[in-house]
């Protein structure tokens, strides 16, 4: 079929009519006020010396939201803040960037630690608005990752394996739910592990007392120190292993009948034995799979002809086909990371200062969550599990005309929108939420 017709020619012209493309951004503030997210900020984040301007809370509420509607870096806050339709619905402005990046900076690690406070208030609130109470499940996977600087002049940037200048932060990830429970920065070069046992620590806290914890590694964390610690706290935890020849010897020694299929793979086997870390007194429930070498692939003597992958863990009542399969699903956690990094800005760190990138990576997680909670509490879909890209072409970035009728605004979307009656449905839901105490 061809075109016969070309394009109507057009113009552009502006108008003083109270437009919105963000209409969505009432969902995202809805769930920031379910969950108590400002009024956190308010009471434990003390960093201004006068009262004048935006405050703590504004700040961060600002910014989060403008993040999770699309904005990639403080640059971008400038198009939040000429937005008079969201700005009149919200109270307050988006400070500008050199206004927030004044802000970032002048953050310190007592300020962190109080912005951290703040959020695990907030996190608790949301496992209770979730329904989550004593004597459920909750998986936490822990994974860090490179996230790319620009220059090596800025604070905690190292050369690293990635041939680029890099930070280090640490991410604790709820898998039930696909939120963000804790970040923590580190410089580039710190290792794997390096401050875990702490951030562990941190974590826990976040998490309703009660519950049943399991925590899923991959061998980068693989430490008898770390088990020991999980295991005090009564913590559950599968933690890849490193495959070292001691460990590889004793898995070889396995026989081929106590081998068993994988639960949901067409192929591999798993066996479980038992082994004691050198140095160490404890022994501990050790599950191996492997995968037969591939015709034409590269065979080492060592393993026999198979591929190894080793996981440890002091749950002793699953079997071992079932552990494994487990924590092979801890790679959905590179999920989270992945949207971080893609589709709110965490690609790269800009800002000079060590704390002002730490507080910009707090907030990315902030909106992240704020996306995640909008989703969950606001029961879009029966599935819940809206990647941002798909929730703003949806739900967030939609455009709507702010009028005033009755002295009351009203939020005026196309007549024509196909989601109107989820998003109306979603947005009663969220502000019917009671709100969190004090």
């Amino acid at each position: 079929m061809s075109i016969n017709r070309s394009a109507r020619a057009f113009s552009v012209s502006t108008t003083d009519r109270n437009l919105t493309a963000h209409a969505g951004a009432v969902l995202i503030r809805a769930a920031a006020q379910a969950v108590g997210l400002g009024t956190a900020i308010a009471a434990h984040l003390h960093l201004k010396k006068r009262a004048r301007g935006l405050s703590e809370a504004a700040s961060i509420l600002a910014i989060a939201e403008a993040v999770a509607l699309g904005a990639s870096c403080l640059d971008d806050l400038a198009i939040a803040r000429s937005d008079r339709a969201q700005e009149e619905l919200r109270g307050f402005a988006v400070p500008a960037p050199q206004t927030a990046g004044s802000f970032l900076r002048r953050f310190t690690l007592g300020h962190i630690r109080q912005l951290d406070k703040a959020l695990r208030a907030v996190h608790l609130r949301a496992f209770q608005l979730l329904g989550v109470t004593a004597g459920d499940r909750i998986t936490l996977d822990f994974d860090s990752t490179y996230i790319r600087s620009y220059s090596s002049r800025r604070q905690g940037a190292d050369a690293t394996w990635t041939k680029r200048y890099t930070l280090h932060p640490l991410l604790c990830f709820v898998s039930e739910f696909s939120t963000c429970l804790h970040a923590k920065l580190r410089r580039g070069k710190a290792h794997t592990a390096n401050g875990l046992g702490g951030f562990v620590d941190e974590c826990l806290k976040r998490v309703p007392t009660g519950t049943e914890i399991r925590a899923r590694f991959d061998s980068g964390f693989y430490s008898k120190d770390l088990f020991a610690k999980l295991e005090r706290k009564g913590v559950t935890y599968l933690c890849g292993a490193v495959i070292t020849p001691r460990l590889t010897s004793v898995f070889r020694q396995i026989p081929d009948s106590c081998w068993s299929p994988c639960v949901d793979k067409n192929e591999g086997e798993v066996a479980e034995f038992g082994y004691r870390v050198a140095k160490d007194k404890v022994f501990r429930r050790y599950v191996v799979k492997r995968i037969p070498v591939s015709i034409g692939e590269q065979m080492e003597i060592e393993n026999g002809g198979y591929h190894h992958w080793v996981l440890v863990t002091n749950d002793h009542a699953a079997d071992a086909a079932t552990l494994e399969s487990e924590h092979r699903h801890k790679a959905q956690v590179e999920s989270g990371m992945r949207e971080l990094k893609e589709n709110f800005g965490l690609d790269v760190l800009r800002k000079h200062g060590f704390m002002a990138n730490w507080t910009w990576l707090l907030i990315v997680a902030s909106a992240l969550n704020l996306t995640r909670w909008s989703q969950l509490l606001g029961s879009f879909d029966e599935e819940g599990g809206m990647r941002a890209k798909r929730l703003r072409y949806r739900y967030l970035n939609i455009p709507a005309l702010l009028v005033r009728s009755g002295r009351r605004l009203v939020l005026k979307l196309q007549r024509g929108y196909l989601l109107f009656d989820r998003f109306v449905a979603a947005l009663t839901r969220l502000q019917s939420l009671p709100l969190p105490a004090g």
